[in-house]
């Protein structure tokens, strides 16, 4: 099946990290990413995704199996959005499924997502870095575009959706937004550098940097540590929503932090394995590891 990038070619287009404290002024022009001239990266390992659409997340750390056992195995991602959990299987398949009884139907061509490395639900679309390029596609149809003319987007380390905005940070620390027409503007030049992980909530960017935890206001740069250095040195996956960050440490313990940095275990230590995909849908999170899915309520 060719893929979608292959189309684009011929069309010839707490357990318990440090933000910099060079941070610089933010760049109010637009500016186009650099093309790489490389060849696109491998797929990197998922993370957490965010829609602050969600209903309020209330979660105590009881936990239960949804769907039948190993129908998750090797999914790449998966995020949550208008009602429906909406993850990319390893031959970069699209999948819709109903989180009430874990069924699911494949969305538009088979293989159409592959070289997945980012995928993030916002404005009832789903946005997807894949090889260098960033796309849009809407999951009522299938139908994807590419966006911003395509390239640039092979170094991205992390994305997530804020206010209608995506943001994104690549390895020198720089801080991009595009809007919903794949409009680049550059907001800070290398002031994340050693970012691991990035969340939206209550307004804010949230990374976590060389083990510390800090929120940015994306309008103004104004940012902020909160909790101690080297608390968060540990976590493997974060997401933010309704008020408050969910982690997961690298021996699958869970965690509710808030705003302040004070952070709470749910359930039993070590209960999540080496869970890497982390979403929230409906008020709950939701999780694959072991080639299953879980809910945790």
């Amino acid at each position: 099946m060719i893929n979608r990038l292959s189309i684009a070619i011929t069309l010839a287009i707490a357990a318990p990290l440090f933000m910099s404290c060079s941070k610089q002024a933010p760049t109010n022009a637009n500016t186009a990413r650099p093309a790489s001239s490389a060849t696109p990266a491998a797929a990197t390992s998922p993370a957490a995704s965010t829609s602050e659409a969600n209903a309020p997340v209330t979660v105590t750390g009881k936990w239960e199996m949804v769907g039948k056992e190993g129908e998750w195995k090797g999914t790449v991602d998966m995020v949550g959005m208008d009602g429906f959990l909406w993850s990319v299987e390893p031959d970069g398949s699209l999948f819709k499924t109903d989180p009430a009884t874990g069924n699911y139907t494949q969305v538009g061509e088979k293989g159409s997502f592959s070289r997945l490395k980012h995928l993030e639900g916002m404005n009832h679309m789903l946005f997807t870095v894949e090889g260098d390029t960033l796309y849009k596609t809407d999951p009522a149809s299938g139908k994807w575009e590419s966006m911003g003319g395509g390239g640039g987007w092979g170094k991205t380390v992390a994305m997530v959706g804020l206010n209608g905005t995506l943001y994104s940070i690549e390895p020198d620390g720089s801080l991009w937004k595009t809007d919903m027409s794949g409009n680049d503007t550059l907001v800070d030049k290398g002031g994340f550098k050693g970012c691991t992980e990035l969340a939206a909530m209550n307004g804010k960017l949230w990374t976590i940097e060389e083990g510390n935890l800090y929120w940015t206001d994306p309008g103004t740069l104004k940012w902020e540590q909160v909790g101690k250095d080297g608390d968060f040195k540990n976590v493997n996956v974060m997401i933010g929503g309704s008020g408050f960050l969910w982690m997961i440490d690298n021996g699958g313990t869970l965690y509710k932090v808030d705003p302040s940095g004070a952070s709470t275990v749910l359930g039993e230590r070590g209960s999540y394995g080496q869970v890497s995909i982390l979403t929230t849908l409906n008020g709950r999170l939701w999780t694959v590891e072991g080639g299953n899915l879980y809910k945790t309520s």
